[in-house]
């Protein structure tokens, strides 16, 4: 599993961190911490993002890799920086140098700072590295902003090809609500709410989303099935019902201390129902964290 946690300087992103670390230690995932400057860091280097180590997103993310291998534990974990191999290292513009780096052992823990508009960096970034998850942290409440009132989270769940973490500020997980309207569902996103219930303790609701009253039999048949997969592996489940025109108002009355999780793909219901770039809009809507599978 690739891990790329996408984050700032603020509390929210600190407070996301720690779902990252708590994934990681569970999976043993390849982890990539990412900052975006807004703007090159240092002049006299275009297109490769240097930065002075007294700046504050390198500070910052520096603490987090601490923070990351301290919880890991340093000497004992995958995670601890070991192994020493040669690496091609950009000195400036057409000019590179082979040096010594520290990696880790079996593990990789990478720290990346990349430079331009936030929301394309992160893409690109889980685009080349193959992410399976993005993990974002967000401010609290219904708006699920950055710093500056900016719609990063948003935009990212419309357009990332993986899957995505969004985390709300200081809320815990006491419930899964995963949303179900189609029959296909990879093993993988499978697996994702599986560790999402086994590390915050939380009941797991499967919610089958219909269209007037009814659902189509293979997604019925797959809704009991998935109950049937999570009950062999300990887990409480229940299963229900509820109006896919109804969706917006179960977002609004139902969702508590809960991680919402969403199914996506091209034969889903509320592709159809809503409009284009529904999930930014009920992310910005939901009052609790965000668990978009694809």
């Amino acid at each position: 599993m690739k891990i790329l946690f996408a984050g700032d300087e603020h509390p929210y992103s600190a407070f996301a961190l720690q779902e990252v670390i708590r994934l990681a230690l569970n999976t043993w995932a390849d982890v990539t911490l990412l900052a975006v400057s807004p703007a090159p860091a240092v002049r006299e280097l275009p297109g490769y993002g240097a930065l002075a180590p007294d700046q504050p997103l390198p500070r910052v993310f520096n603490h987090y890799r601490e923070t990351f291998l301290k919880a890991a534990g340093e000497e004992e974990s995958p995670y601890a920086p070991e192994k020493w191999q040669y690496e091609w290292v950009p000195l400036k513009t057409g000019v590179w140098e082979e040096m010594l780096v520290k990696r880790g052992l079996k593990k990789d823990l990478k720290v990346r700072l990349r430079a331009g508009n936030a929301v394309q960096e992160i893409l690109a970034e889980a685009h080349n590295e193959e992410s399976d998850l993005i993990v974002l942290g967000c401010t609290g409440g219904g708006q699920c902003l950055w710093q500056g009132a900016t719609p990063v989270p948003q935009r990212v769940v419309n357009d990332a090809g993986c899957s995505v973490l969004l985390v709300k500020e200081e809320q815990s997980i006491n419930r899964i609500l995963a949303c179900l309207d189609q029959s296909y569902i990879s093993q993988d996103s499978l697996e994702m709410v599986n560790q999402m219930a086994t590390l915050h303790g939380a009941q797991l609701e499967l919610i089958g989303l219909s269209a007037e009253g009814g659902m189509k039999k293979d997604v019925y048949r797959r809704l009991i099935e998935i109950g049937d997969y999570y009950e062999d592996r300990q887990i409480k489940v229940s299963t229900r019902l509820t109006e896919i025109a109804e969706f917006e108002s179960f977002i609004d009355q139902e969702l508590k201390q809960d991680l919402l999780a969403l199914w996506m793909g091209k034969k889903s219901l509320l592709d159809r129902f809503f409009p284009r770039d529904w999930a930014g809009r009920f992310v910005s809507k939901c009052q609790t964290s965000v668990l978009v599978m694809r």
